[in-house]
C-alpha cells in the first residue's frame, strides 16, 4: 500500500513499483511499475533531483529509463488524483561500483619511436580528461619522453633489450583510473603489445603450484601458506594458484561463492592475504587467483532475493532462466525456482546477456588486480561461459589487460578448442575436444570419481602407444598453450592408481611437453588422498619435504629446474620421431634456436632399446654426436659418418631427455 497526504489526512495511493530495493551494476536503469487507479494523472518519476515524465500503457503499466548517481539513489513516483497529491513508496538503488572513464592504452611504432596512445572507449558523463604517462621503475633502462601529459605521448626506447612498461593515469575531476601497456625490445626491433595476439613472456616459462588453502596446512590460513612459500620456491615453482578465497557457504574448495568482494573469514584477514602476496613477490613468485564467473551459490544474496521475490527481484535476470541449444546444453537442469545449472544443483548459472552481470563480474575481477596486484586468474568452469556468451570473454580480456596487460588468464576450458584463444584467453586445460565429456583430460580413458584411470595403466597394453600418440599429436591443444597436469583439484591422485615408476615417467613426459606444467599441492610428496578429502596435507610444524616418503620432492625439484634451464623444453616446437618395431616406445623432438632435445618414453614395464636414426634426429649435424640424458647424466655417443643408428637403452617405465651435442 502507498501513502497519500492532503492537509492533515492520509489516503492510500496506487503507484506500485515492480522491483524491490537492490544493489545495481549499471548507471542507466529501467524502472517499471503500474497504477491501480486510472484516475491518477500527471505522473512523474523522480530519481534523486531529476523528474522524468511517465506515460501509462493501456494495461496501466509504465517503464522509465533513469540515470543513477554514484552511491545511493532514491526513486519515487508522484501524481495527482483530483486535488490529492499522491506519492509512491521510495525505491532504493545503490550503484555497486564507481564508474570511471573507459580508455584503452596502446602503443604504435614507427622510425624506431614509440607513440603511446589512449583510445577513448566511453567517457560519457565525465568531466574533461587529463592524461599522464609514466614509465615503470622496473624497466631495463630509462626512456626519453615527450608530451607525457597529452592523449598521445612519444617515447624513445633505449637499446637495452627487455620489456618496457608504461602507465597511463586518467583524471576526470576528482576521479582517476590507471591503465598500462608495454613495448618489447629484442635483438632486432621494437614490438608493441597487441591485445589480440600477445601474451606476457613470463607465461611461456611458468610452472604453477595449485593450493587449496582449506587443506594445504591444518587450520587453512594465509599465514600458514606464507610460512611455506620459500620451500615452494625452492622446488622451482614460479607461479602460485590460490583456489577461491571469496566468501562461500562451502567450507571446502570454495567454488560456491556468496560474495565476490569479501574474503572467507576462516582463511584470515585482508591484511594477511596481502602479506602472503607481498612475501610471494619478494621470492619472485607470481600469484593468480581462482575466480568463479560461471555461477554463484544458490545461497548468494542475489539468488536468495530471486527465490523470495520471483521476477520482481532486480536479480531475476542475473541468472540463466531458459534452456538453449548451446554447447554442453545437454547437461542443463532447471530447478523449482527456474534457475538453470549444469551438474551442481546449488551452483546456478549467471546470464551474461545481461549487461549488469557483465559489469558486476568485471568490477569484481578488476578489484583484486587493483587491490593486491595479482598476476592473473584461473577462471572456473569457463567452458560454460564460452559456450553461452563468448562475446563476454573477449570483453573481459580487454578490460583486465587494459589495467595490467601482463596477466595470465587461464581458462578451465578445452585447449583443443581454438575459439578459447580467439576470445583472448592465454591458456586452457589439456582436455580433449569431446563435447560429450566436458572435462576429459587427454590422458584419461574412463571417468571415475575416485580413481585416476589413464592410458598409462590401460588394460589394453597394445593400444597404449597409439593412445599416447593421439593425445599428444592428434589433439589440437598442441598448437596452443595448454595447462599440463597429472593431478589437480578435480582429478583423483595419479600416484594412488599408478606405481611410483609410472608416476615419474608420466611427470617426466609432462614436463617435456609444450605448455604450462602444474603441480597440485601434495603431489610433490606423493599424497594419495582424493582432492575433495577434508584431510590436511601438511602441518605448520614441519617442512613440506619432511612429509615426503616417496622421494617425489627432490624428483620434481630436479624436473622443474631442468625444464627452466633449457628453453627448448618449454618452447612450442615439437615433432614426432618415428621408431619402427617399437610398440611401447614413443619419441619426439624439442628444439629452440641451437638447442635440440630428443625425448623418449618407454611405456612398458620391461627394459627395451630405442633405435634412433641419425637422419631423423639431426640431419644438419655431421661427425661425432653425443646425446646427454640430462635426467640421469648418461651419455650416448656415435659417429654419424660411420653408423646410421644409435641404440638408447631404456628401463621399464622410464623417460629420457636427450640433449644433442655435436663434437667434430
Amino acid at each position: 500500500m502507498l501513502l497519500v497526504f492532503t492537509n492533515s489526512k492520509m489516503y492510500t495511493g496506487s503507484i506500485i513499483f515492480k522491483e524491490k530495493d537492490a544493489i545495481v551494476w549499471q548507471k542507466m536503469q529501467s524502472i517499471a511499475g503500474r497504477i491501480s487507479d486510472k484516475d491518477i494523472h500527471d505522473i512523474k518519476l523522480h530519481c534523486n533531483n531529476v523528474a522524468y515524465p511517465v506515460s501509462i500503457n493501456v494495461d496501466n503499466t509504465f517503464k522509465v529509463m533513469v540515470k543513477l548517481n554514484n552511491g545511493d539513489n532514491k526513486i519515487w513516483a508522484t501524481g495527482t488524483r483530483g486535488n490529492l497529491a499522491i506519492s509512491s513508496a521510495v525505491l532504493n538503488f545503490k550503484l555497486g561500483y564507481h564508474p570511471l572513464p573507459d580508455v584503452l592504452p596502446y602503443a604504435t611504432i614507427g622510425n624506431n619511436k614509440v607513440v603511446l596512445n589512449a583510445m577513448i572507449l566511453d567517457t560519457t558523463g565525465f568531466a574533461a580528461l587529463k592524461y599522464q604517462w609514466t614509465e615503470s621503475k622496473v624497466n631495463p633502462a630509462k626512456c626519453s619522453f615527450s608530451n607525457k601529459y597529452t592523449q598521445s605521448a612519444t617515447v624513445i626506447i633505449p637499446p637495452k633489450r627487455g620489456t618496457y612498461y608504461f602507465n597511463l593515469r586518467i583524471r576526470s575531476g576528482t576521479d582517476s583510473v590507471n591503465y598500462k601497456t608495454y613495448v618489447v625490445r629484442d635483438k632486432i626491433s621494437l614490438h608493441a603489445y597487441n591485445l589480440d595476439k600477445d601474451h606476457a613472456a613470463w607465461i611461456d616459462s611458468a610452472v604453477i603450484y595449485e593450493i587449496n588453502p582449506s587443506v594445504f596446512v591444518k587450520g587453512g590460513t594465509y599465514d600458514a601458506i606464507t610460512a611455506k612459500l620459500a620451500e615452494i620456491k625452492s622446488l622451482g615453482i614460479n607461479t602460485l594458484w590460490l583456489q577461491p578465497v571469496y566468501e562461500t557457504n562451502d567450507p571446502g574448495q570454495g567454488y560456491s561463492v556468496t560474495d565476490y568482494f569479501k574474503l572467507r573469514s576462516d582463511y584470515g584477514t585482508e591484511k594477511q592475504l596481502a602479506n602472503l602476496i607481498v612475501a610471494a613477490k619478494k621470492l619472485h613468485l607470481r600469484v593468480i587467483f581462482d575466480f568463479v564467473p560461471n555461477h554463484t551459490s544458490l545461497y548468494h544474496p542475489y539468488a536468495q532475493d530471486c527465490i523470495k521475490h520471483g521476477d520482481s527481484s532486480h536479480y531475476y535476470h542475473f541468472y540463466q532462466r531458459e534452456l538453449d541449444d548451446k554447447p554442453y546444453s545437454s547437461f542443463y537442469h532447471k530447478d523449482e525456482n527456474r534457475f538453470v545449472y549444469y551438474f551442481w544443483k546449488y551452483l546456478v548459472n549467471l546470464d551474461y546477456n545481461n549487461p549488469e552481470v557483465q559489469q558486476w563480474i568485471i568490477e569484481a575481477t578488476r578489484y583484486y588486480i587493483n587491490k593486491y596486484d595479482i598476476d592473473g586468474y584461473r577462471f572456473d568452469a569457463m567452458w560454460g561461459i564460452n559456450a553461452r556468451s563468448p562475446q563476454f570473454t573477449k570483453r573481459l580480456n580487454a578490460e583486465l589487460k587494459a589495467v595490467k596487460p601482463d596477466i595470465l588468464l587461464l581458462a578451465e576450458d578445452k585447449s583443443s578448442d581454438k575459439t578459447v584463444y580467439e576470445s583472448g584467453l592465454d591458456a586452457a586445460y589439456d582436455w580433449t575436444a569431446d563435447t560429450s565429456w566436458v572435462s576429459q583430460w587427454i590422458w584419461q580413458t574412463h571417468h571415475d570419481q575416485r580413481k585416476s584411470l589413464t592410458i598409462f595403466n590401460s588394460p589394453d597394453t597394445q593400444k597404449v602407444k597409439s593412445l599416447l600418440r593421439k593425445s599428444i599429436f592428434s589433439n589440437a591443444s598442441i598448437n596452443h598453450t595448454g595447462l599440463r597436469f597429472i593431478e589437480n583439484n578435480d582429478v583423483p591422485r595419479f600416484i594412488a592408481m599408478h606405481t611410483v615408476s609410472q608416476t615419474k615417467m608420466a611427470a617426466e613426459l609432462m614436463f617435456a611437453l609444450p605448455g604450462i606444467p602444474m603441480l597440485y599441492n601434495g603431489q610433490e610428496v606423493g599424497f594419495k588422498l582424493y582432492p575433495y578429502s577434508p584431510k590436511t596435507i601438511f602441518t605448520a610444524g614441519s617442512t613440506i619435504q619432511q612429509t615426503d616418503s616417496t622421494g617425489m620432492f627432490p624428483f620434481y625439484k630436479k624436473l622443474i629446474h631442468l625444464r627452466l634451464q633449457y628453453p627448448a623444453l618449454y618452447g612450442k616446437s615439437i615433432r614426432e620421431i618415428q621408431l619402427p618395431n617399437s610398440p611401447f616406445i614413443l619419441a619426439f623432438e624439442r628444439t629452440k634456436g641451437n638447442q635440440h632435445f630428443i625425448v623418449i618414453i618407454n611405456l612398458s614395464g620391461a627394459t627395451a632399446n630405442a633405435c634412433l636414426n641419425y637422419k631423423n634426429i639431426a640431419p644438419q649435424l655431421t661427425g661425432k654426436i653425443t646425446l646427454e640424458d640430462v635426467l640421469t647424466n648418461r651419455m650416448f655417443t656415435g659417429n654419424k659418418n660411420k653408423i646410421a643408428n644409435i641404440k638408447i637403452a631404456m628401463n621399464g617405465y622410464s623417460t629420457r631427455w636427450l640433449l644433442i651435442k655435436n663434437i667434430n
